[in-house]
Parts: structure tokens; sequence; C-alpha cells
């Protein structure tokens, strides 16, 4: 049987046109990607870019994502790179598609490219005749490896007006959208999964009894540690598993050790502290935090002889095909994994601990099954954010300079593999952002990555909002004890242009300058530089004599490069700003002894709409001609930054430990 060769940690296949774009004996246009959609806009935005560079109208171009049968191979939908990489990649292939397009119509006509115009699909000659994009297709399939972007040429810039429509928001609107918990197939039975109270345990015994004596249960399966039940309805399933009588063992082995990795290392950053007029210490400390899906995971499987049909919400189509494929022993292309409606995962639907629970009941039960889990299994199962600790020390001279700053961040894997990962993934993931952006004069920036109590996995922007507050609140502390404006430090120390353009805008926006500080109210700023985007923001926030903050306008100047969507690329920033809000002033998931005692949103409360500021301004500036970054999450990074400064500038309260619930303020008010 053949396999195809694994693919190493972001290598991708050569690519190849006809995986990108098919256009069809009617002239229908594809477009195919390996991303998946799950709110960041880009079936909308993938349209927009192949649409333009085909000189198409928009609705002419249908996009297929995360549909392993036919779209390109794809490591996954995370680290706001989608536009970057696939959204750069389609630009190519519909770029390249039109020139062999052009070149067939020339041949066709006997006319010179240069004087063929394209207008919806059809070539026109000056003398009246034209060839179709139909037509030409049907000469044969366009087809080939893609060429250097310096062998073909994009068309002009994109006409950002109008703005185009969301594909998928009139589904979403009159509820005509298709989540994993909606499919219904032949035959399908309903499965829910024991799982162990906490990771790593062991099955030692298990009385299935009861449950099997419930109305409704089809079987008990019980593979090793695994234990699942399979029953008519769902109800049956649950009230079954909860009958099961089950011993578990201690974890075996000692814990993975923790793995050392150093993210800068300057010379002589002792000597530079010590020299200083300054000199600061702070430890700032993020918890765990839960993915809080609006729904709660669930996934259909349905598994045979021959193959397997996987409807799921997944960031990562293809990893899930190959984990699918090795637990059945199949080739990987007898795997077809159908992306479903997501519902809000930021990072949790790469893990697919709900899928697996619906692939192993279906091999056991031969028959389709849907898995859907409870909100308390969505908290207790899931795996979370890591918990951060940072110690920052820096240093500022006589001139108000930082002349050195060292910087050990201490973490758990910000990945959705176990076990250890190599220095470099490390760094890419949990050090993610801990080397602020700035010219601090001699830098040590190190990072410790140790296994938590519980699973932990990658969460929006990575490590890089909880190392963003540390850093940026540092860069606020430095700042009042050298008697300078915030905005001026930082732009003392930014050496890059694009970084100073987004700081001076967004201080034009809050009006930083003449802003009211005290009394209750005042503004507090941070910025960052996430995978090439530049953003910087400013909170404006209300604190209350009791500690409550509450958060009035929010400013962002964004320096995405090229923007595609704009619309789509604001909604990016404002729900990164109001996800990120939540964060800082709400969420902590409660572990004791190794298991997460959250069981819902009473315990585990979020924003609600109460709570969200009354604007945000979120203002783009860039070059059109810089290649365009990813915007899903960098308007999440600084906003618990810019709120915990705002806090203290308003009332003295230097908080370096989230949530900030009113009693934590209230306590650190001098």
């Amino acid at each position: 049987m053949s396999r195809e060769a694994p693919r190493r940690w972001g290598e991708r296949p050569p690519e190849q046109l006809e995986k990108r774009i098919v256009i069809g004996p009617e002239g229908e246009v594809i477009a195919r990607s390996g991303k998946v959609e799950y709110g960041q806009g880009i079936r909308t935005g993938f349209r927009r870019i192949v649409a333009h560079e085909l000189r198409l109208p928009e609705e002419a171009v249908r996009v297929e994502l995360g549909e392993t049968d036919v779209v390109p191979w794809d490591g996954g939908t995370f680290g706001s790179m989608s536009t970057q990489t696939d959204g750069q990649a389609l630009r190519l292939a519909a770029a390249y598609a039109y020139k062999l397009l052009l070149g067939r119509a020339a041949a066709r006509l006997g006319v010179a490219a240069a004087d063929l115009v394209a207008r919806a699909g059809v070539f026109h000659a000056a003398d009246g005749r034209e060839a179709s994009y139909a037509e030409l297709a049907r000469e044969g399939p366009l087809a080939g490896p893609l060429p250097a972007a310096t062998d073909v040429t994009f068309a002009p810039g994109l006409d950002f007006e109008p703005e185009p429509d969301r594909v998928e928001a009139r589904a979403l609107v009159l509820g005509q959208a298709v989540y994993p918990h909606d499919v219904r197939l032949p035959g399908m039975l309903r499965g829910h999964v024991l799982p162990p109270p906490r990771p790593g345990l062991h099955l030692v015994s298990l009385d299935d009894t009861a449950a099997k004596a419930l109305p409704g249960v089809v079987a008990v399966v019980h593979e090793g540690d695994f234990v699942g039940v399979l029953a008519e309805r769902r109800e049956q399933a649950l009230q079954a598993v909860q009958s099961l009588e089950a011993t578990w063992s201690d974890p075996e082995g000692d814990p993975e050790p923790p793995l050392e990795a150093q993210l800068r290392q300057d010379k002589d950053v002792d000597a530079a502290l010590a020299s200083a007029k300054i000199r600061h210490e702070a430890t700032y400390h993020t918890p765990h935090i839960a993915h809080a899906s609006i729904l709660p995971s669930a996934a259909a499987a349905d598994v045979r002889k021959d193959g397997a049909d996987l409807y799921v919400a997944t960031q990562r189509p293809f990893g899930l095909r190959d984990e699918a494929a090795a637990i059945l022993s199949l080739d990987p292309k007898d795997v077809h994994v159908h992306p479903q409606q997501m519902s809000g995962m930021y990072g949790g639907g790469g893990w697919g601990s709900a899928a697996l629970d619906a692939i192993r009941l279906s091999q056991a039960a031969g028959r389709p099954v849907l898995v859907e889990w409870t909100r308390a299994e969505e908290f207790q199962r899931s795996a979370q954010r890591p918990w951060l600790d940072a110690k920052i020390e820096g240093a500022v001279g006589p001139d108000g300079r930082i002349v050195g700053y060292r910087s050990h961040v201490r973490t758990n894997p910000h990945i959705y593999a176990s076990g250890r990962v190599p220095p470099e993934v490390a760094g890419m993931t949990s050090g993610r952002n801990a080397v602020p952006p700035y010219d601090l004069g001699q830098m040590d920036v190190s990072l410790t990555v140790e296994q938590a109590q519980i699973q932990t996995s990658a969460f929006r922007s990575l490590a890089a909002a909880p190392n963003v507050f540390a850093s940026e609140s540092f860069m606020d502390e430095l700042a009042a004890l050298a008697g300078l404006d915030p905005l001026e430090l930082r732009l003392r120390h930014a050496t890059d242009p694009r970084l100073r353009r987004v700081l001076e805008t967004v201080g034009e926006m809050s009006d930083w300058q003449h802003r009211p500080q005290g009394a209750g109210h005042g503004f507090g700023l941070a910025a960052t530089i996430y995978h090439g985007t530049y953003c910087a923001e400013v909170a404006e926030v209300f604190v209350s004599p009791s500690g409550k903050v509450r958060l009035g306008r929010v400013f962002a100047a964004v320096d995405p490069g090229r923007l595609v969507h704009p619309d789509g690329a604001r909604s990016q920033i404002e729900g990164g700003i109001l996800q990120a809000m939540s964060w800082t002033l709400f969420e902590e998931t409660k572990v004791s002894d190794g298991r997460i005692t959250t069981r819902g949103w009473r315990d585990y409360p979020i924003a609600t709409f109460r709570d969200a500021p009354q604007d945000i301004e979120v203002r783009f500036v860039f070059d059109r001609d810089t290649p365009s970054t990813g915007i899903g999450e960098p308007g999440s990074v600084p906003i618990a930054a810019a709120i915990a400064n705002a806090v203290c500038a308003v009332t003295g309260a230097r908080v370096r430990e989230l949530p900030l619930r009113p009693g934590r303020v209230q306590k650190a008010m001098p």
C-alpha cells in the first residue's frame, strides 16, 4: 500500500496550477486552497484576488477550502498567514492562468496579445471577434508548475470600492450554515467518550454493566485506555457514559524535562544594566485560558473498510487526515476530510479530539457516528492556552535611552503536538514576540518551556499576547521611572519606519498629547509587530473606586501591507480587540491537582455586549506595493498591555497579573 511521504513542519510541495485554479467547460472558475474559513474572511478575500487577476466579476469565482480530495496540501490555518501564503499563491496562479488564456486567445484570433481586452470572461479583439474563457479552457486543462512571480504580469491594484459581501454571511445570518453538529448520515449513531480525569492516567478497571442495560445503548467500546459508548440518541449515550464505573492509575514515568532556548543574546548585557542611571525589574503573569468556542466540539465520522469520510471543524484538514489514516491503517488518500462551519476556535481547531473520538467509535460500530461534547467537556477536555511568567529587567541611561534589557520567559508548549519540540520551534511558538520590536541597547531574552499539569496547545497569537502584555507594560514602567511620555519613549527606540508610522498614527487618532488622565478616566498605549503586521493600539478606560475596569474607546493603527479586503481586515482587528479585552478583564481557567475545575460559563465569565467598548476606530496605514501580511491575530496582541497601562495611568495601580478583576485592581491602588 503506497503512502504519501511525510512532510516536515512548514514544508510545502511544489505548486501546480491545476491544483489552484480550474476553469470548467462552461467558464466557471474554481479557486482552491488547503486553508479553512473560520471567521477571518479568506473565502471572500481569495475570491477577490482570483477574480481581479482573471478580470472577472467576483461572483464568477467559487472558492473551495480544505476539502482534502481536491485542494493542494496545506500544513494548517494558523499564524495569520492565510493571505500572506495562499493569497499570494492564488494570485500567482490566477495571473499565470490569465497569461495562458491570453496566449490561447491571441493564437485563436490571430492577433497580438496586447490588442486583446478581457471583460467578464471574454477576450475582445478590435474587429469585434471574441474568445471566451470557456472556449479556450476546452482546448485543454490549464496545468503545469507555477512560474516565479517575476515571470508573470499582475493586474493593477485592487479598487476597494464597493466592498464585497462576505460569501458566507447570508447563510450565517439565516441559520443555514452547516456545523458538524448538523451533520446527519444514514444509519448514524451517537457517541460519547469517557475521558481520564486528567492527562496521562491509564485505565485500570471498567464496569460497564449499568451502561449496557440502559435503553438505546448499542455498545460500549473498550480498547486499552479508550472507552466510549454508542447509542441511538445523544442523551442516551451521555447517560451511559455517566453510568460507567472506571478506576484510573497515576501517570507513568517522569515528566518531560524543561526545554531551554536563547532567543537573543547580545554581549555585555550585565555591564549595560550596571552602567545605567535607572534600573528596574518586574515579573508578569498570564493564566491558563480556554478557547471558549461558542459551540462545544463536535465531529461526524463514517469509517468503512475501504476508507473514511470526516465531517469536522478543523484548522488542519491534512493533519487530521493523516492522523485518522494512521489510526485506521488506511492510505491517506482514502480518508476524506470535509470541513464544516466553525464556531470560533482560535487555535483549538488544530487538536481534533472530538474527531478522533468519532473515528474510533465509527470504526468499532461499522456505522457513521456523531460525537458532540457537552459544555463541561469543552472546558475540561480541550487544550488550554499556556500560562506564562516573564521576569524582565531594564535600564535607562542619563539621556533617557534604554541601554539594556533582559527577559526570561517561562511557559508551556504552544503547539498541537505532545512531547518535546526543537528549540527553534519553541522559539517560534512559546517565545513568539518575547523580543520587543525596539532598539533597547544590549538585549538578553531567554525561554524555558515546561509541561503544564493540563494539556496546552496553540491559541490565538500563540505566546505573543502574553509576551507583549509583559514587555509593553514594562515599557510604560520604564517611561514612568525616566519621567518620559510612554509614546515618546517608544518613538525614541522605534528604528523601524513602519513601527514609527503606526505609533505616530495612533497618537494622532487618540489625540494622545491632550489625553485626560486621572479622576477615574485615562488612556494607555501598546504596540507590536506580529508576523510582519505592525499594530499600535490606545485604550481608553474608566476605573471605579472598587477597581472595576470599563473600556471606553479603542484606537488601532495597523500596517498589514497590501490590503485585499479592507472591511474584512477591519472586522478582524475589531474582533481581536474584543476577544483579547475579554481575556484581559475576565477569563481564567481554574486548575486544581492537575484537573480543570471550570465547568461552564458561570465559573468562566466572558465579555458580553455590556462590556464592549463604545467605539473601536481602526485606521490602516500601508504601502500598496508592500506584500500582504496576516490580519487575523495582530489586533488581539497589544490590547491587554494597553488596558493595563491605562489602568495604571488612571489609578497608579500597576497590575502585572491577568485578568484585571476589580479586587486585584483595587488591591494594587496606592
